[in-house]
């Protein structure tokens, strides 16, 4: 009977730890990620003056493509960009002050050297020189969700206990949907391609904003922890 109510309590308490978690990031925050994917897509979409595809897709593609090149190719590829290197410097400084758990140190440098690949294969183009034969860019798409996926199941614990997992969940469904659009939708048309990219956007602030979150939270604990001593 013991042993029953015990695993009771805990089947129960689990559930609850996970909203708990899901309802730790601020609301404002999703809303502040879903509304600036939603007005930089709408401005994308209804701007006269270029391709609305051309402000999506990769500078060097669109450039290579129009035989010129313009400041405004890729504007909203590199706004994921310039987001993820961002969220890299502020894991980068977490770290350099030296969190007092070893496993929020470890998920720091997961974040920083997850953060610092997928920001630097949007900027070379990595998986466009990649898919150098058939279901080779499918493969690395897989690489990336098993990296992302290992990340959350390896610190699920410390996820679920102190950081945003509301963020994480959107990260996932923004570059699952994204993967799914590319590879289903062939030939890729105008609407598939702002679909992919903006679900694209979507994960990557997502990502960013979990990151740069981690590491706020990790040294307010921190000098927290130092204050009450």
């Amino acid at each position: 009977m013991g042993r029953n109510t015990i695993t009771t309590t805990t089947e129960t308490r689990a559930p609850q730890r996970i909203r708990d978690a899901l309802h730790r990031t601020p609301g404002w925050l999703l809303a502040a990620i879903a509304a600036a994917v939603v007005i930089a897509m709408a401005v994308v979409a209804t701007q006269p003056w270029m391709v609305p595809t051309d402000l999506v897709r990769d500078a060097q593609v669109v450039a290579a493509a129009r035989g010129n090149a313009s400041p405004a190719y890729g504007l909203v590829s590199n706004l994921g960009i310039v987001a993820m290197l961002l969220a890299a410097g502020a894991a980068c400084t977490a770290l350099l002050l030296r969190p007092r758990r070893r496993d929020v140190r470890r998920l720091l440098a997961w974040s920083l050297t997850l953060t610092l690949v997928v920001a630097l294969d949007d900027l070379l183009l990595l998986h466009e020189t990649a898919a150098f034969g058939p279901g080779s860019g499918l493969v690395l798409a897989a690489a990336y969700a098993i990296a992302f996926l290992a990340f959350a199941l390896r610190f699920r614990d410390l996820i679920v206990e102190r950081l945003d997992a509301a963020l994480l969940v959107a990260m996932f469904a923004g570059l699952g949907t994204s993967a799914i659009v590319d590879v289903l939708v062939e030939p890729a048309t105008r609407a598939s391609v702002l679909v992919e990219d903006g679900a694209k956007l979507l994960g990557l602030l997502a990502w960013s904003a979990f990151v740069a979150r981690a590491a706020i939270l990790t040294l307010r604990t921190d000098r927290s922890s130092a204050d009450d001593r």
